[in-house]
């Protein structure tokens, strides 16, 4: 290899190297740290999601805190949607299908003592699978921005009955 060439290589190389972030650092041009992965990828994907949310379903159900406001719901349409609301929520991809909170929610009677009960179940999903605190706190954050249009009644009391007339979504016709 002539001089030249290897001049022109080792030019090369240097730029490559310093475009990399090696060689000195310079104070005035920092290096942009690294993305951070989203919360989907942190709480461990799909299968995590789904893990997840079957858990916290099944405390639901099972609460008698918050169980009579899903006494008129299908579960495994309840199951389905909350896993494209938690997968969409954290940067899965996913994109909900169902009708709004505020909809879906209407002349339910759900009290804020309700929706905590609510939560509770959900931290202990969370930490029945090992999510970590900071990762909880992201999550419980993006969902917690949907009570003002799931909670109906102020105060403390659980365990309330669903309205007599309250109707809830049905499959249509043919699907």
């Amino acid at each position: 290899m002539n001089t030249l060439a290897r001049a022109a290589a080792l030019a090369a190389a240097t730029l490559l190297v310093v475009a990399c972030g090696g060689g000195e650092a310079k104070p005035d041009s920092p290096v942009p740290p690294a993305p951070a992965a989203s919360l989907f990828t942190r709480l461990g994907g799909m299968p995590a999601i789904e893990a997840v949310v079957k858990d916290f379903a099944t405390r639901v159900l099972a609460d008698s805190r918050i169980n009579a406001k899903f006494a008129k719901s299908d579960p495994d349409r309840l199951v389905s949607k909350l896993i494209e609301q938690v997968c969409g929520a954290t940067g899965g991809g996913c994109t909900y299908s169902g009708r709004s909170m505020k909809e879906t929610h209407t002349n339910m009677g759900v009290t804020e003592g309700e929706f905590g009960a609510l939560v509770e179940n959900l931290v202990a999903a969370l930490n029945q699978a090992g999510v970590a605190a900071a990762d909880q706190a992201e999550l419980l954050t993006a969902l917690g921005t949907m009570k003002a249009d799931i909670v109906e009644v102020a105060g403390p009391a659980t365990g309330t009955p669903l309205p007599a007339g309250f109707a809830p979504w049905t499959k249509p016709a043919g699907q």
